[in-house]
């Protein structure tokens, strides 16, 4: 059973982001690529660039092995100093067998840096874990094929990933209800989705969404408080930069509109 484990390096991501740092995925190989995978889709899921994905052996192994990257400490140093990992920041360190060099020696400078380390690793015995405030170890057994640790291990990396980063992004506000009210409006297919999410969550009519949607300037967020609090863009903004979460804020606001109809 990993919940517990889960949730308390969520409580570590959701204090490092508040104070203003990140959360920072470090893994080779098939590791290290879910970890881009899951920090590329915060982008347009959250609207955030707090989830930070660092692979050994850089872009290029995303598409193509690079061999003996995955063997070298010190440029998992090298790569975490040109991110300037910095004491307010959470470092998950991603490794199936746990013994991966590259993996250990960032958790290792990230400890020395003072920053929050995370391991997730499915070895129960695992040097990666010597490293760690949180260890994550989900056991999944012998693979399929010997050794392949893409399959098994990485299933349940993807799916711990996932949970990590959206019980993170939910705890700080990006999302209301089940709805990603920060998503980003860059094509039509969003577009619609958040005139959905308008009707749904604001009572507007498809008309008037598509309206104030356009008002807004395409900000989901600003549009939802626009409609729900009958006011101006600038209000709506304001209101959004008063420091609490677009979800705290637009519930005070749906709160208050049935208060009204009562």
């Amino acid at each position: 059973m990993t919940i517990p484990q889960i949730a308390r390096a969520v409580d570590l991501a959701v204090e490092a982001i508040q104070r203003g740092g990140r959360l920072v995925y470090l893994g080779a190989g098939t590791s290290g690529r879910l970890g881009v995978l899951d920090a590329a889709e915060c982008v347009p899921t959250f609207g955030t660039d707090r989830v930070v994905p660092v692979l050994a052996g850089g872009p290029a192994a995303m598409f193509r092995s690079v061999e003996g990257a995955e063997d070298s400490a010190r440029q998992a140093v090298r790569d975490l100093r040109r991110l300037e990992l910095r004491p307010q920041d959470v470092l998950v360190g991603i490794s199936a067998s746990g013994t991966t060099p590259y993996v250990l020696g960032g958790m290792r400078y990230a400890r020395r840096m003072g920053a929050s380390t995370v391991a997730l690793t499915s070895n129960p015995a695992a040097p990666l874990g010597r490293w760690a405030d949180v260890r994550i170890v989900p056991v999944v057994g012998p693979e399929v094929i010997a050794g392949s640790s893409r399959m098994k291990a990485g299933t349940a990396q993807k799916l711990i990933l996932n949970m990590l980063s959206t019980a993170t992004m939910a705890r700080l506000g990006r999302v209301f209800s089940n709805w990603m009210i920060h998503v980003r409006l860059n094509n039509e297919k969003l577009r619609k989705r958040a005139r959905g999410i308008l009707m749904k969550v604001a009572g507007a009519s498809p008309t008037r969404a598509a309206k104030v949607l356009e008002e807004s300037g395409h900000n989901l967020p600003v549009a939802l408080l626009m409609q729900a609090k009958k006011i101006s863009k600038r209000q709506a903004e304001r209101l959004l930069s008063s420091g609490q979460s677009a979800a705290d804020v637009l519930r005070a606001a749906l709160g208050e509109r049935k208060e009204l109809s009562q």
